[in-house]
């Protein structure tokens, strides 16, 4: 990795941008987009540190705010502004050293009813995972919130916290809950956590006052997943590309094939536009030597943005006809929409797996769900760190990239949904969305992650359940 060449190439951008900025007649109130574009993708690929970032971007602010009289650009109140921002900083969420305690993942698959006030469902526990930093059991399932108001018939919102007591096989107590919004029937899911002191091999869970408790088996038998492991070898500008391809597809699904101005126009999860400034983060990439010069990438890249119908992306190289086939898959689910039928909402998968360590990082899976907002996928990471203000947000990084084929031989790709905060111990549980959806003829799932060292597929089956 060449941080100098990275370092530089940043430097020379923020130069070119307020000279952009001074031009006579410019009216750009906010010249740092460009800038923040490219060093968010030279700190993800572990080519230029945050502070380092942090330190041109803020001269680049500071420049902007500064301009003379009569030169219009950022507002006082954007001035105002850069007084509280840019302090030097370093990586958030830096891991602790390891416990020596190994992971229990196990699959539980057991569903029990809510009855608390004005809330009634049943919720299905997916997963539990107990490590050395405490534990959590993912749920999913359906809730009935309020009965609509006599006066007006309209739906009542009810927002609540849902809580009920566990005992333990060595009658430890504890205290689980999750909150809710609700008007009237629909799919919850969530992580309940707690922090055992020694190993669980059963819970009994008491929800409602005067009912039996339902005891919840932890320590069934694992099944063994079928896991492949290949070498490989990928730059990080590579992997990071991949990323950038997976969040263009996810948003390319979200808009009709006939109009392709509404993607060309959209803002992608990982990229502020996917017209503008792909070009610059490919140079960046290439100055940083986060990309091998002979890499296909950026002709790969070029490739898709051309089959999605975006100009103007700013990348040279001659677009490649040959994509990576995740990449082809998904778009020809793009250009060939045939809908077919998807879970029930509510329905979840009580799936897991402990994946090998790829590149330091440790990740378990803990179930599936399905809701009206489509598939998504628990994970939980070990050893990783979290970035705290990225644009660019995969929710960790290091995170392997992360990609799913179904029984049919359709790939999908991942998107973050709702990472959960990651504390000192490097550890966080991660809601990962499936885009497209997996459909309820889905047999089975292989999840592959990718990194710079290997490629991991581990091949799951699929339950659906449902419970109304």
């Amino acid at each position: 990795m060449d941080r100098e060449g990275a370092e530089t190439c940043l430097r020379r951008l923020a130069e070119a941008e307020l000279r952009r900025a001074r031009a006579p007649g410019t009216l750009a109130a906010d010249g740092t987009g460009r800038l923040q574009l490219v060093a968010y993708a030279l700190i993800a690929a572990g080519a230029i540190e945050v502070g380092t970032a942090d330190e041109i971007q803020a001269g680049l602010e500071f420049a902007l705010a500064t301009r003379p009289p009569g030169e219009t650009g950022v507002t006082p109140q954007r001035s105002a502004r850069l007084a509280r921002i840019w302090p030097r900083r370093d990586r958030t969420g830096v891991p602790a050293a390891p416990r020596p305690a190994s992971w229990r993942v196990v699959p539980v698959g057991q569903v029990f009813r809510i009855r608390d006030g004005e809330f009634r469902g049943d919720l299905g526990l997916l997963a539990y995972l107990q490590t050395g930093y405490g534990a959590r059991l993912t749920m999913a399932g359906w809730m009935h919130g309020p009965a609509p108001d006599p006066d007006t018939s309209r739906p009542r919102l009810l927002l609540a916290y849902v809580s009920f007591s566990a005992v333990d096989d060595q009658a430890t107590g504890y205290t689980l809950g999750f909150g809710t919004r609700l008007t009237g029937p629909g799919a919850v899911s969530g992580v309940l956590n707690l922090d055992p002191q020694h190993e669980i091999r059963w819970l009994d869970l008491g929800t409602a006052p005067g009912e039996p408790a339902t005891r919840i088996r932890l320590d069934q038998r694992v099944p063994s997943p079928d896991i492949t492991v290949t070498g490989t070898a990928a730059s990080p500008g590579e992997l990071l590309a991949d990323v950038i391809a997976a969040r263009m597809l996810a948003l390319a699904s979200a808009y009709p094939q006939e109009s392709p101005e509404q993607l060309a126009a959209a803002e992608p999860g990982l990229l502020p536009h996917a017209t503008g400034w792909l070009g610059d983060v490919v140079t960046a990439l290439l100055a940083a030597a986060a990309l091998p010069p002979s890499s296909p990438v950026p002709g790969q890249l070029a490739g898709l943005c051309g089959r999605l119908g975006i100009s103007g992306h700013g990348i040279t190289t001659p677009p490649a006809a040959d994509l990576p086939e995740r990449w082809t898959s998904m778009l020809s689910r793009y250009h060939r929409r045939s809908p077919r039928p998807l879970p029930a909402p509510g329905s979840w998968a009580a799936i897991v797996a402990e994946l090998p360590v790829l590149d330091g990082v440790r990740l378990a899976v803990l179930g599936l769900h399905h809701s009206e907002r489509g598939t998504v996928l628990y994970l939980h990471a070990g050893g990783v760190t979290m970035e705290d203000d990225w644009a660019y947000y995969r929710a960790v990084s290091p995170l392997p990239n992360l990609w799913i084929r179904d029984s049919a031989g359709r790939w999908h790709a991942t998107d973050h949904y709702a990472p959960r905060p990651l504390g000192d111990d490097g550890e966080v549980t991660l809601s990962l969305a499936i885009v497209p959806p997996l459909e309820a003829a889905t047999a089975w799932i292989d999840v592959v992650t990718i990194g710079q060292s290997a490629q991991v597929r581990a091949r799951l089956p699929v339950r659906w359940t449902w419970n109304p």
